[in-house]
């Protein structure tokens, strides 16, 4: 394993403005998981982590991947004061984690991010979004909580307090040997044992977007970032697109070529990005086949999304 670009201080203030009006206590940490096989952080990412550090995290970055990361990205973390780390690919996201967590680099944090490479955006600025939402207010906190497979907070984008990180539940989870499971074994013990643990712990599940108490979900589960992407994106409540659903649209969803529309023109994301990567081969895993219901369904609910959002959005216009 090696180790770039670490201060001897791992966990200090990021220094770059005065961050006491957003909520956040001072000291927070975020840990950030990326896969970057030719050692390249791409814009879209650089763009995803500068926001972060707008809302007042320090921000440890894990770049899993054999090859060496390359002079502009180890540039980029020296001119935002990011620490960096560099490790074999393995694990996915949870091993990134736990590697950082192994580290002890947020032992002393009041709240810990973790966030991964897999979304596009955010398509409007972050730390809005995480004040309105308040989410440091709370001990477990997501952007999305979906009752796909078992109720449990989207592990792309997770806030923990230190109190709820030192539970004896999730304390269990960052314990297991992620780098030596698949990708199926990763996600039912880590995504979903992360979620399961915390309701042991007495812990619920808060998030910007959920469906847990949705009925049609307790009947019909889907993933909500891909049935409901376009309200998701375009309402600014969870400003992002997964990568996965515009690179392998496993479910056929009709609509997702008007992913430009959920951009403001305001926005400092360039959708360019988004065109140039779909260009390139990415090497990450392909989801398991789907079935023709299953497509069905996606495509349905999807559609519905699509048209009551832009439904009550000419309402909202025409009362004005």
């Amino acid at each position: 394993m090696q180790l770039l670009l670490n201060s001897p201080d791992p966990v200090s203030k990021n220094g770059l403005c005065d961050f006491s009006d957003t909520g956040l206590p001072a000291g927070s940490v975020c840990f950030f998981a990326a896969y970057a096989p030719n050692g390249i952080l791409p814009p879209f990412t650089q763009f995803y982590l500068k926001n972060i550090l707008d809302c007042g995290f320090i921000l440890h970055l894990v770049l899993s991947g054999d090859t060496p990361a390359d002079k502009e990205t180890i540039f980029f973390c020296k001119k935002n004061n990011i620490h960096f780390w560099q490790r074999p690919n393995g694990g996915m996201d949870f091993g990134a984690w736990r590697f950082l967590f192994q580290k002890n680099v947020a032992v002393h944090a009041p709240y810990v991010l973790l966030a991964n490479d897999s979304v596009f955006g955010p398509f409007s600025p972050l730390a809005t979004v995480l004040v309105h939402a308040r989410a440091y207010t709370f001990p477990a906190w997501g952007l999305v909580a979906s009752r796909l497979v078992t109720p449990h907070l989207q592990s792309w984008f997770i806030g923990l307090s230190q109190k709820t990180l030192q539970t004896a539940p999730v304390q269990r989870v960052f314990s297991l040997p992620f780098e030596h499971m698949s990708r199926n074994e990763i996600i039912w013990h880590g995504e979903l044992g992360l979620s399961i643990a915390l309701q042991e712990a007495g812990i619920p599940l808060q998030a910007a977007w959920s469906d847990l108490h949705a009925p049609l979900a307790r009947f019909l589960p889907t993933n909500p970032m891909h049935t409901h992407w376009y309200s998701l994106a375009a309402s600014g409540q969870v400003p992002f697109i997964k990568r996965e659903l515009l690179r392998n649209n496993s479910f056929a969803i009709p609509n997702l070529h008007q992913w430009p529309d959920v951009i403001p023109p305001t926005s400092n994301f360039n959708p360019q990005w988004i065109a140039d990567s779909l260009t390139q081969h990415d090497p990450r895993p392909t989801p398991a086949a789907t079935t023709a219901k299953g497509r069905m369904l996606y495509r349905l609910i999807s559609t519905t999304d699509t048209l009551l959002w832009k439904t009550r959005r000419h309402t909202r216009h025409s009362a004005h």
